[in-house]
C-alpha cells in the first residue's frame, strides 16, 4: 500500500509517503523472513541498489566565474551547499543525534538561529529508530547558476535511501519494509561582496526546496520525523501509480503530484 501526501511548511513542499512496492522482487539473502533480505546489504533488490555510497554521490559541477564571482569563489560557494547538504541529510549526528549546531555553523552568521529552529531543514530520525551501520545510497546532481547582484542560486536535487535496523528480522516482508526514500530539490543561496554585511555573506537556505518521502511511517512526519514502513503497516490510502514512483526514485523527472492521506 502506497500513502501520498502533500504539505507546504514555510514555502518549502514536503510530500509525505508511505509503502512498498507491489512489484517489487527481494534479493538472496542471510536472514529467512517471509522474503530474504540481507541486513548487511539492505538496498539489494530495491531502485537504490546502484546508486552511490553516501557522500560520493554529493559532486560538484565545475566552477567557471559568474555574476561576479572567480571561479575560486564559485567553488567556495558549491562547497558550502555540498557541506550543508552532506550535514543534514547524511551526517548521523545530525540526522540520528539530533546535533543541528553542525549544520547550522555551515550557514550565514545572520540565519544561524533560524537554521536551529527549522524542523523541515534535514532528516531527523524518529527515536528510537537507529539506521543500519551501512552509508545510505544517493542518486542525484548538484547546479549553479546567477542570482542577483553578489549571489549565486544552488539547487541540490538528489535522492537517499537509509536503510534501518529492525529488532526482530523476521518482521520484514520485503527490502522496502526498512529502506526508506527521501527525494529532495534543495534550494541555497551564497551571498558575498560589499552588497551585503558581514554577518549576511555565507550560505543561505533559498526558497522553492521540495522534499518527498517515499517508504516510511506517516505518524512521526506530523513532528516532522522520519520512520521506518514496518513500524505503521496498518496506515491506509490510495496506491501511488507507476509513474509517480519512478519519479520518486529518479530526481531527473518531475517531482510527483499526487496527494493522498499521509
Amino acid at each position: 500500500m502506497i500513502v501520498l501526501g502533500l504539505l507546504v511548511v514555510g514555502g518549502a513542499a514536503v510530500v509525505h509517503n508511505q509503502g512498498r512496492d507491489p512489484g517489487f522482487v527481494p534479493s538472496p539473502m542471510t536472514v529467512e523472513t517471509r522474503v530474504k533480505v540481507d541486513l548487511a546489504q539492505p538496498f539489494a533488490g530495491t531502485p537504490a541498489a546502484g546508486w552511490s555510497d553516501g557522500e560520493a554521490g554529493i559532486l560538484m559541477p565545475p566552477a567557471t566565474e559568474m555574476n561576479g564571482f572567480s571561479a575560486q569563489k564559485a567553488t567556495e560557494a558549491l562547497t558550502a551547499a555540498r557541506k550543508a547538504f552532506i550535514a543534514a541529510y547524511l551526517d548521523r549526528q545530525v540526522i540520528q543525534d539530533g546535533n543541528v549546531e553542525l549544520l547550522a555553523a555551515l550557514f550565514a552568521p545572520d540565519i544561524r538561529a533560524e537554521e536551529r529552529a527549522d524542523t523541515t531543514n534535514r532528516v531527523r530520525i524518529a527515536p528510537p529508530f537507529k539506521l543500519l551501520p551501512v552509508s545510505p545510497k544517493v542518486t542525484g546532481t548538484m547546479t549553479v547558476e546567477s542570482g542577483e547582484k553578489g549571489e549565486l542560486n544552488i539547487r541540490a536535487g538528489y535522492s537517499v535511501a537509509y536503510a534501518f535496523a529492525i529488532d526482530d528480522p523476521a518482521e520484514i516482508r520485503d527490502a522496502m519494509d526498512i529502506v526508506s526514500v527521501v527525494r529532495v530539490d534543495k534550494r541555497y543561496v551564497f551571498r558575498d561582496g560589499d552588497t551585503f554585511e558581514a554577518g549576511s555573506q555565507g550560505l543561505w537556505p533559498g526558497d522553492g526546496s521540495v522534499i518527498l518521502f517515499y517508504s516510511i511511517a506517516c505518524k512521526p512526519l506530523e513532528q516532522d520525523l522520519l520512520a521506518p514502513a514496518y513500524s505503521e503497516r496498518a496506515y491506509g490510502g490510495a496506491d501511488t501509480s507507476d509513474e509517480d514512483r519512478a519519479k520518486i526514485f529518479d530526481p531527473s523527472k518531475p517531482m510527483p503530484t499526487t496527494k493522498g492521506n499521509c
